[in-house]
């Protein structure tokens, strides 16, 4: 296909700069067909075609999509993305297209080169004076306010800490899109956990990401997680009456989206430990076979089931050129399978449940690897095609000169006259939300909020739509005018709290929803100064919400309310859930009972005697076990708020009970003795005879009395079934107990992520060079975020040591990961030996005052005014995060191990030099190192922080340590500062003058931007 390429200004001037694509795919099984016969190899049902809208070389590699106000689809064109060695190729830049099919026969005929002066990028999306872009680990904003198709100038950076792991290449950020509320919503996969604000945010600040979707307002500048879990989503939409749904891989694929859910996760586990469980998918059925591994889904081995574990893209199609059965249905690609699924939606219970239907489409290209779908002004659906065959761990290498945009239509396609909306006067696009076809209510109502945001005068368009929603018969077409009115100022709260009463229930649900938006506290960001909202109003909404909770017969809006409870201040908690916890019919639900826990969660810290009386009216039993779980866990701390509990349900019947005990049991797992309540012993007379309760009876009797045997504690840790909390309780129970097989429980474990971490533990009391070998060996088995106490166990003794800086020397063991402050561990043993590998294997710590003072004066010859002033301050941010702030503090952000440097003489040359290449020179007493020698043989460095007659409680640069006196050798406090020698040394030119540079800085600077990445090299 022949397109008409057009650039203008800067965009044609860098277009020349692009770098080549190349291929580095190795499969030479398949063969790439061509666009035209791949389109052909399509399985449809009567009466749909395919046309070929675009194909390389026009675009390649289309990784996600966008639609503007002209109806031209706009195309993020992803390079950067490698093989598995590389991971990034940042040697190549990424690009955003726009495509327009003036004719309308579904072949685009022009096409605009916006911008390829990006990185990672993931996915766009078009609205508010310009182009989103995810480009983990930042989101951009490209202005583009003039329209003109040509960047207004360098790209704004929004948002950053969407990490991009290290050690897993996808997951990350991606999926931009505009939802129903005018918030830009996204999605993150669980392997890239982040912390995400405005650049120059303090950590201490930072929102953490943890998987799942969050959302960010354009206007009032908000980041929140909206729900949480899940493996790896890459595909959401919403249906007529505003209900998210999100599809997603491995560990189930169709999700209805719940605000601040905790959904069920896959290789990984939930960062909130008393979350207790997890809400599974929202489908009653499985792409794959579910009795055998994920990974054996591929090569057609799922086709009976759906084609296989991982899905890409989804669109619920709200289009006017499908049949009307179609209307309202879930459709995602599923990768390995090359097909399109179908999932009718169907209300149930407080939610939704999927149910399969037959697969709309069957790809005969073996390249085919869909990547998303979209329905468009015309109602037929545009799909991109990756054009591959090497992803999702096929690691085949990446073929980038490929790429296909399909269009799928039924039917006759009326062609829809090509206008401007954003150019239709407010009426129309008012008119535009009663359209038959979703996109068109969806664009208008953008359209409307882009002019509200210019202050434009929107008061005859809040009229006539206050008049559409009051008047109009259709629910869809009531939401549509509420959610337009929210978006350009018509939706008051006097207003909303009016239609809580109203006789449908999604209607009341966006009530909610709406009114709790524009709440002054957010349980993530804290007040919202951009608001005018009183705590009055909150108070007022809370009550009203009060009486829904216990008078409203939707279990839809009891969910909502539910979703609220987590935007409540922790005090007005269990006022709201009293009400949700007392509808038995909602016991069996899908989702209530764990949503009302997961916003009971913080009421345990601050008000446990509430949780209490709580959990004695609670009739979900779901509920009440988890309030019984997390009342027991603190047991020893608080017992009288177990016992008011136990107290309260003596005359409980078995379900209850069962509910009871089985929270207990759940919180005791691992626990080898507990004091008992009060309560018990009568509660427990009176259901020792039931059979299906007393053996649970007996197990907590048994932990309350003379204590649980080392055999039932070794048999919780080593249960595969069981939960990894309480896995690892019993795992710390038998470390504690030391019983004469640790060792090999600790060896078993050590192939459990998330549990190898307390097994590697376990092992540091064996000075055996084999366990340093295999800890030595096995380390990157260790999730990242725990590697840093693997290297304190192996820095621990001589014997793992050596075993450690072997591995470096052979290249297995990453010699970035060993700190200064490693090495110093490592000589202080006083093994000349030892010392001399560490030479070799990761470098030299400067020991004599006259080496100190030469480096000194050679780094004080490199930094002169000139020097610094090119430095660049924001990668001299990123090295002090690396290098500095696990120990330091710089404007309310880092570890509290060594002294703030806030307030420090900084802005001296001199004095930071000398405190950092020559740390020991002059040390205060209270940063004075003491090595601790334990009678296993192990050495401990670090800052004694406590002391008492029994324990002795030393900080080091990762955790805090409390050991008991009797374990204890003997101590030397040391003339070394904590800080170890070496630093500088580690770095290269490059780094020392930017960290230097930003150091000597007086104010906060941003991070680099994304896809800029450090050469490493010494210049």
């Amino acid at each position: 296909m022949l397109l008409c390429t057009l650039c203008a200004g800067p965009a044609a001037l860098m277009a020349a700069a692009f770098p080549a694509p190349y291929n580095s795919e190795r499969d030479t099984n398949a063969v790439l067909m061509s666009a035209t016969a791949a389109a052909a190899s399509f399985q449809l049902p009567p009466g749909f075609a395919v046309s070929v809208f675009a194909s390389e070389p026009e675009v390649q590699n289309p990784i996600g999509m966008a639609w503007d106000a002209r109806g031209r689809l706009w195309i993020a064109e992803n390079y950067t993305y490698a093989e598995r060695a590389k991971r990034f190729d940042l040697g190549l830049k990424d690009r955003i297209l726009i495509f327009e099919d003036r004719d309308g026969n579904g072949r685009a005929e022009v096409r605009r080169v916006f911008t390829e002066d990006v990185q990672r990028l993931t996915s766009i999306e078009v609205g508010h004076g310009g182009v989103w872009a995810m480009c983990p680990p930042q989101l951009l904003f490209i202005p583009d306010r003039d329209r003109n198709d040509v960047p207004d100038g360098p790209a704004e950076v929004m948002l950053d800490g969407f990490t991009v792991p290290g050690e897993n290449y996808h997951n990350f950020a991606n999926g931009l899109r505009w939802g129903p509320d005018g918030w830009l919503y996204g999605r993150c996969g669980t392997s890239a956990p982040g912390r995400v604000a405005p650049p120059g945010t303090p950590e201490a600040q930072r929102v953490p990401l943890f998987g799942g979707m969050w959302r960010y307002h354009p206007k009032r500048k908000v980041f929140e997680p909206v729900w949480h879990g899940t493996m790896n989503p890459w595909g959401h939409d919403w249906d007529e009456m505003g209900e998210a749904f999100f599809i997603n891989t491995v560990n189930g694929h169709l999700w209805h989206g719940i605000v601040g859910a905790h959904y069920a996760r896959a290789h990984s586990i939930d960062p909130n430990p008393r979350s207790y469980s997890e809400i599974d998918m929202h489908a009653d059925h499985w792409h794959f076979d579910t009795g055998q591994a994920w990974t054996g889904s591929r090569d057609g081995k799922a086709n009976a089931y759906g084609g296989g574990h991982a899905h890409i893209g989804m669109m619920i199609y709200q289009g006017d050129n499908w049949p009307e059965s179609y209307r309202g249905k879930l459709f995602t690609i599923n990768l390995h399978g090359r097909r399109v699924n179908v999932e009718r939606l169907e209300r149930s219970g407080s939610g939704y449940v999927g149910r399969h239907e037959p697969d709309m489409l069957l790809s005969g290209d073996a390249y085919y690897r869909g990547m998303e779908l979209s329905c468009g002004p015309d109602g037929g659906v545009v799909m991109l095609d990756w054009s591959d065959t090497g992803e999702c761990h096929e690691s085949t290498g990446v073929h980038r000169t490929s790429g296909r945009i399909y269009k799928f239509t039924a039917g006759t396609v009326e062609r829809v006259e090509r206008r401007d909306l954003s150019k239709l006067s407010a009426r129309d696009l008012v008119r535009m939300q009663t359209h038959t076809n979703e996109w068109f209510a969806r664009q208008s109502r953008l359209a409307l909020a882009e002019r509200a945001e210019t202050g434009r005068d929107l008061a005859a368009a809040r009229k006539e739509l206050r008049q559409m929603f009051e008047r109009d018969a259709s629910v869809p077409h009531k939401l549509r005018a509420l959610w337009t009115l929210n978006e350009i100022g018509g939706a008051d709260s006097v207003w909303l709290r009016q239609l809580l009463r109203h006789e449908n229930e999604h209607v009341r649900v966006w009530a909610i929803r709406l009114l709790t938006d524009a709440w002054p506290l957010d349980t993530v960001m804290g007040p919202r100064p951009d608001l005018r909202f009183t705590i009055a109003d909150l108070r007022t909404d809370l009550q009203e919400f009060i009486r829904m909770a216990g008078e409203d017969r939707s279990a839809l809006v009891r969910l909502t309310l539910a979703s609220t409870l987590q935007r409540l201040p922790v005090a007005d908690r269990v006022a709201l859930a009293t009400p949700l916890v007392a509808h038995r019919e909602d016991a069996n639900d899908h989702n209530l009972p764990l949503m009302i826990w997961y916003g009971l969660i913080p009421v345990g810290d601050v008000d446990a005697p509430a949780l209490a009386a709580l959990g004695a009216t609670c009739k979900l039993s779901e509920t009440l076990r988890c309030v019984t779980r997390r009342l027991t866990e603190d047991i020893e701390k608080q017992p009288a708020a177990i016992n008011a509990l136990l107290a309260a349900l003596k005359d409980a019947d078995d379900a209850t009970a069962a509910s009871v005990f089985t929270g207990m049991s759940e919180a005791l797992a691992g626990w080898r003795k507990a004091t008992k309540p009060v309560a018990w012993e009568a509660l427990a007379a009176r259901f020792a005879g039931n059979a299906s309760l007393r053996d649970k009876v007996r197990e907590l009797s048994v932990v309350f009395g003379d204590g649980r045997a080392l055999d039932e504690v070794r048999r919780v840790a080593l249960d595969g079934k069981a939960g990894l909390e309480t896995r690892s309780a019993a795992l710390k129970s038998l470390i504690d107990a030391r019983p004469d097989d640790l060792r090999a429980v600790c060896e078993q474990l050590l192939n459990v992520r998330f549990l190898n971490t307390t097994a590697a533990r376990g092992l540091a009391s064996f000075d055996d060079p084999a366990i340093g070998e295999k800890l030595a060996r096995s380390y990157r088995s260790f999730h990242p975020s725990e590697r840093s106490a693997v290297i304190e166990t192996l820095v621990s003794r001589p014997v793992f040591a050596r075993a450690l800086l072997a591995e470096m020397a052979a290249g297995k063991f990453p010699r970035e990961d060993l700190t200064p402050f490693h090495a110093r561990q490592i000589r202080s043993f006083n093994d000349a030996e030892l010392n001399k590998k560490l030479t070799s294997a990761w470098g030299e710590l400067r020991e004599s005052d006259a080496e100190k003072q030469a480096f000194i004066a050679k780094l004080k010859a490199q930094f002169t005014r000139e020097s610094l002033a090119a430095a660049d301050k924001g990668r001299g941010r990123e090295v002090f995060n690396q290098a500095c702030a696990a120990c330091h503090r710089l404007y309310g952000d880092g570890g509290q191990a060594g002294p703030d440097l806030t307030g420090a003489g900084r802005d001296n040359l001199d004095y930071l030099l000398e405190n950092i290449a020559d740390p020991s020179a002059v040390v205060t007493a209270d940063f004075r190192m003491t090595v601790v020698n334990m009678k296993d043989g192990r050495v401990l460095n670090g800052l004694i922080a406590a002391k008492t007659e029994r324990t002795l409680t030393l900080r080091t640069m990762n955790e805090t340590l409390t050991v008991e006196r009797t374990e204890v050798e003997g101590t030397q406090e040391s003339k070394l500062s904590l800080m170890p020698e070496g630093l500088l040394e580690s770095l290269t030119e490059r780094q020392r003058r930017d960290l230097i540079a930003y150091l000597m800085h007086p104010a906060q600077v941003p991070l680099p931007s994304a896809g800029v990445k450090d050469s490493g090299s010494g210049k």
